[in-house]
C-alpha cells in the first residue's frame, strides 16, 4: 500500500473539472485534510515557471494530474495541433516539476484513445496498449496522453515515484462540459434532447446507433482513482472503466426517455469514429471496484441535473 495519511497533501489538477469536483468530495468524505485545489489563474499548468514555483512553495506529496485540453470526437478532429501541443506542454511542466520536487505517488489521467488501433482484442487489455498507433481520429490528444508514459517511468526510475497511469473510458456526469459541436457523446447527446424536448423537434443523433462504447459517472471514476492511490498494484498501467458495452442506440433511447421525446432520426451520413469501444476493467476490479451508479441511473440524474441547471452550464 501507497504511504498516504489523511494528512498528506494532495495536489489535484484540472480540480474544477466533473471528475475533479467528484474526486474532491470523495478524499474529503474519507477524511483527507490537505487538498491542493489551484484555479488555472493560481496555477497555468501552461507557465512552465508558475508551476515550478508553485511546487516549491506548497510541495504536495501527492499529485492527481486531472488536467488536459480535451475534446470530443468532431472537436478532437478538428483541433489535432492544439491537443497535442497545449497537452505535451501542461504534462512537461508538471512532471519537470516533480523531477525537481519530487514526490510520492502520481495519478495520471489517460485515455482510453490512446490505445492501438486497429484493437488487438475488445474488451480492450491493457497488454496491447503500446501494440501499435492511436486512431487517427484523435490522434494529436492520444499522443500527448502516451508521452506522458514516459516521464512517469523515468521519475519512477530516477526519483522513485510511485505512480498509475489511468486510462479512463467515456466518462459521464454532473459539472462536465456542454458543447453540441465539440463535446463528448452524452454531454452532447443530452444537450440535443433537452432542446428537442423544449422546441418540440426532432432529436437528431448522429450515426445508426450500432456504435458499442464504455461509459464510466464521475463518482465511480473518483473512487477508482482513490482505490489507485492507495494500492500497490502490480502493473502501473489500469483501465478505469465499467466493463459493460452499451451502444449508441440504447444511450440515445434512455436519453430520448429522460426528455420525453419520441421522435429519435438517427443520420448515417455524420462521423461516429471507432465502431466499438469497449473496456477490460479485470486488473481494477482486483483492487476492489465496483460500479455503483448504472447507465440508466447516471443518466436519470444527469438529465435531471443539466435542466435544472441549463443557464449556468459549462461549455
Amino acid at each position: 500500500m501507497n504511504n498516504i495519511s489523511l494528512d498528506s497533501a494532495i495536489l489535484i489538477t484540472g480540480a474544477g473539472g466533473g471528475l475533479g469536483k467528484a474526486l474532491l468530495a470523495s478524499l474529503r468524505k474519507k477524511g483527507y485534510k490537505n487538498i491542493l485545489t489551484p484555479s488555472r489563474q493560481v496555477l497555468d499548468l501552461l507557465d512552465p515557471k508558475a508551476v515550478a514555483n508553485y511546487f516549491s512553495e506548497h510541495k504536495p506529496q501527492v499529485v492527481l494530474h486531472l488536467a488536459s485540453v480535451v475534446f470530443g470526437l468532431l472537436g478532437n478532429l478538428e483541433n489535432q495541433m492544439r491537443s497535442l501541443v497545449e497537452n505535451t506542454q501542461i504534462n512537461s511542466n508538471l512532471f519537470s516539476a516533480i523531477n525537481e520536487n519530487p514526490v510520492d505517488y502520481v495519478f495520471f489521467a489517460g485515455t482510453v484513445a490512446a490505445y492501438s488501433y486497429p484493437y488487438v482484442q475488445v474488451p480492450l487489455q491493457e497488454a496491447d496498449f503500446f501494440a501499435g498507433l492511436p486512431h487517427g481520429g484523435e490522434f494529436g490528444y492520444a499522443m500527448s496522453k502516451r508521452h506522458a508514459y514516459a516521464y512517469l517511468r523515468i521519475l519512477a526510475e530516477t526519483k522513485r515515484v510511485k505512480f498509475t497511469y489511468g486510462v479512463f473510458t467515456n466518462l459521464y456526469g454532473e459539472n462536465d462540459r456542454f458543447n453540441e459541436n465539440s463535446g463528448h457523446v452524452i454531454p452532447s447527446l443530452i444537450m440535443k434532447a433537452h432542446r428537442a424536448s423544449q422546441a418540440g423537434q426532432p432529436f437528431y443523433v448522429w450515426g445508426d446507433g450500432t456504435a458499442q462504447r464504455d461509459f464510466l459517472h464521475f463518482e465511480d471514476a473518483a473512487e477508482a482513482v482513490v482505490l489507485c492511490m492507495m494500492s500497490d498494484a502490480s502493473s502501473p498501467l489500469i483501465n478505469i472503466s465499467s466493463g459493460v458495452a452499451a451502444t449508441i442506440r440504447e444511450l440515445t433511447g434512455l436519453i430520448a426517455q429522460e426528455a420525453g421525446v419520441t421522435d429519435v432520426r438517427f443520420q448515417s451520413d455524420k462521423p461516429v469514429g471507432i465502431q466499438s469501444r469497449v473496456v477490460d476493467n479485470e486488473l481494477l476490479t482486483t483492487l476492489g471496484f465496483s460500479q455503483s451508479i448504472s447507465l440508466q441511473q447516471g443518466i436519470e440524474r444527469l438529465y435531471k441535473w443539466y435542466s435544472e441547471n441549463v443557464k449556468e452550464i459549462r461549455v
